[in-house]
């Protein structure tokens, strides 16, 4: 097809109804939807979630059919969010059925938006078979190897990733190494990264301080995000808790593991999941930042947005170690294991209150319509 594209097919990696709107496809698809028509098709998963082998499978099971129940729907920021039906089934058959299936509704979607001649975004390998040979381009966004991902069928998932690394225009990554490794495969590949709302997070300040946050002990050391048991290492928090008895561990986000052991910490203060928009007034609060990744290839190959957040908002971060941490390791706190974590929280609280505006210079021009203005161009839309 060489006819100018006048929408976005965005194949999304999560889920528009549930998973934080922070996500990098999020930031760049609202700028882009408040353009053009964009039509977000959320995940269909990698997986099925298996109680004795998946965290909360049916808390899993019950989040996706509430945004199933939601089908094609207008969200406020203009963009369409197309919740498609599919069956859970992760097998190569039932995997190219389902592509048919999500094929034929995202032409119906299509239709009722008033998209003819789509670009293609992708992130979730496994809607590999419902791209139409004839749109184009076809810009796979490799945000994440997520053949790594845990539960996965590695042959399966690895086989669509490199179908789709074949069938791209191009290929965006937001991890150096994972972009190397690749580079003799992928179709023009290009390192995008991730942007920040700057603003968003350094004005967090100036607005009220949550109710919930008023009387807590200081200081607070705190952490937001997704819970899943394949990044976050519950030791590393409660051996924090431990170490500091008289301040307060706060945690904040969606649960997608069972966090008890660390709840049941007397100085443990869980709040749940709070609005993208709402978060920067939590995190203005915080007093140190913990980001306690496991170390595995999920993270050794993908890029935390939640660093160059969490140095907008001003305030010392503790993290282990990865790749995507080099340019800024001069300006966080590194530590390995339960003892090195702690120390570096330790170190973090003493931090002098004068390097805020440092650490906000690391990433003050990193904004995200520059990185929308890339993806524009990749997807021939502007």
């Amino acid at each position: 097809m060489t006819d100018t594209p006048d929408g976005i097919i965005a194949f999304a990696g999560v889920d528009w109804w549930y998973h934080n709107r922070g996500h990098s496809e999020c930031q760049i698809m609202r700028r882009l939807g408040a353009e053009m028509p964009v039509l977000w098709v959320n995940s269909i998963g990698m997986r099925t979630p298996a109680p004795g082998k998946t965290e909360l499978p049916f808390r899993r099971y019950a989040r996706k059919l509430r945004s199933t129940l939601n089908g094609l729907k207008r969200d406020e920021s203009g963009m369409w969010v197309l919740s498609p039906l599919f069956v859970p089934r992760f097998t190569e058959a039932m995997i190219e059925r389902n592509g048919r299936m999500l094929l034929a509704q995202v032409r119906l979607a299509c239709k009722r938006i008033g998209i003819e001649n789509p670009a293609v975004w992708i992130t979730v390998p496994t809607a590999a078979h419902a791209i139409d040979p004839d749109w184009s381009p076809v810009v796979f966004n490799r945000s994440d190897e997520f053949s790594a991902f845990p539960e996965v069928d590695f042959d399966l998932i690895s086989g669509l990733e490199l179908r789709l690394l074949d069938r791209a225009d191009h290929v965006l990554y937001v991890n150096h190494e994972l972009m190397q490794r690749e580079a003799e495969v992928a179709s023009e590949p290009e390192y995008l990264g991730h942007g920040v709302d700057f603003d968003h997070f350094a004005q967090g300040g100036e607005r009220p301080e949550p109710e919930e946050l008023r009387d807590l002990p200081r200081p607070i050391i705190g952490f937001y995000g997704a819970l899943d048991d394949y990044t976050v290492d519950l030791d590393l928090m409660i051996a924090t808790a431990r170490d500091n008895p008289s301040a307060t561990v706060l945690v904040i986000g969606p649960q997608a593991m069972e966090i008890d052991r660390l709840t049941a910490e007397p100085n443990v203060v869980y709040l749940g999941p709070i609005p993208y928009e709402d978060l920067p007034a939590y995190a203005a609060r915080f007093d140190v930042g913990l980001m306690p990744w496991h170390d595995n290839d999920w993270i050794r190959r993908c890029n935390p947005i939640k660093l160059k957040e969490y140095l907008a908002a001003g305030f010392p971060v503790v993290t282990t170690d990865f790749p995507e941490l080099a340019p800024y390791r001069d300006t966080v706190h590194i530590g390995a294991g339960p003892e090195g974590f702690v120390a570096a929280v330790r170190a973090a609280l003493e931090e002098p209150a004068d390097l805020v505006d440092a650490r906000r210079d690391q990433v003050r021009t990193s904004g995200w319509d520059q990185i929308a203005d890339r993806a524009a161009t990749l997807l021939q839309v502007r």
